[in-house]
């Protein structure tokens, strides 16, 4: 059956059509002046360079839901840290889990003080549902956050840390490196939307004094922020998002590492 569209559809298409355009457009000048702003301007430093004695104790918490492939990599990556380890523990989160990654949590729990395994198999599903039980056991004054496929450096839990000796600072970003770039051209292409992402827009944003954002791994945030407003909202799909515009509106400063 034909169909003839009447002159407000044709007019809401032309609408919304010269809506999106504008949008790209603006959308582009941005990414224009950010890639500017890390080619030729001043780079705004870090606190890599604060040497101090006086460490907080931190909470390493990672979520897991089916990781057994790779559990193994960030908890032995986490062991190797030159972070005092009087000073943190982990907590991994096995969340609902139906592989052998319980087991494997077990098994680091046995052989290691500081790792203290949180096992979900019933509540609510998801990440924000298991980061907030996971807080309520948390030791640590400041939060660190891994999905359990990355593989932390030595020295990322300092680096992560030492920001939070700033008293304005509510949380931190890091930044996420692919090891497996050149597996195929999917992965080339992922790496190069995580290289603009973090070593162009995070970055940008950083030295523009505008809000990076905390991107809900390879990040952290101080605890009594977090417990002070009931956690995550469980409700909310980006909750890394939704921490950043909290912890903006409160005034605090969120910060790329």
């Amino acid at each position: 059956m034909a169909m003839v569209m009447t002159p407000y559809v044709i007019a809401f298409l032309k609408f919304y059509f010269i809506f999106t355009v504008i949008v790209m457009i603006l959308f582009a000048i941005r990414h224009f002046i950010f890639t500017f702003n890390r080619m030729y301007c001043e780079q705004k430093l870090y606190y890599q360079d604060i040497i101090d004695s006086d460490l907080p104790f931190i909470t390493v918490l990672i979520p897991m839901h089916n990781e057994e492939k790779v559990a193994h990599g960030v908890l032995d990556a986490l062991l190797e840290s030159n972070y005092p380890v009087e000073k943190f523990e982990v907590i991994p989160i096995n969340d609902f889990s139906e592989d052998g990654t319980k087991e494997i949590l077990e098994d680091y729990a046995v052989r290691y003080g500081n790792i203290h395994p949180l096992h979900r198999n019933s509540g609510e599903r998801g990440k924000p549902a298991a980061l907030n039980r996971a807080m309520e056991m948390a030791q640590g004054e400041i939060i660190v956050v891994f999905d359990a496929d990355y593989l932390p450096g030595k020295g990322l839990l300092e680096n992560l840390s030492t920001a939070f000796l700033d008293p304005e600072v509510g949380a931190v970003m890091g930044r996420v490196v692919p090891v497996n770039t050149k597996a195929n051209f999917l992965t080339r292409l992922l790496d190069l939307e995580r290289s603009g992402g973090y070593q162009v827009d995070q970055q940008a944003r950083y030295n523009l004094n505008l809000i990076p954002q905390y991107g809900g791994t390879v990040g952290g945030y101080r605890k009594d922020l977090m417990m002070g407003t009931d956690g995550f909202n469980t409700k909310i799909l980006a909750e890394d998002t939704e921490l950043t515009y909290r912890l903006f509106c409160s005034g605090w400063k969120v910060i790329v590492c």
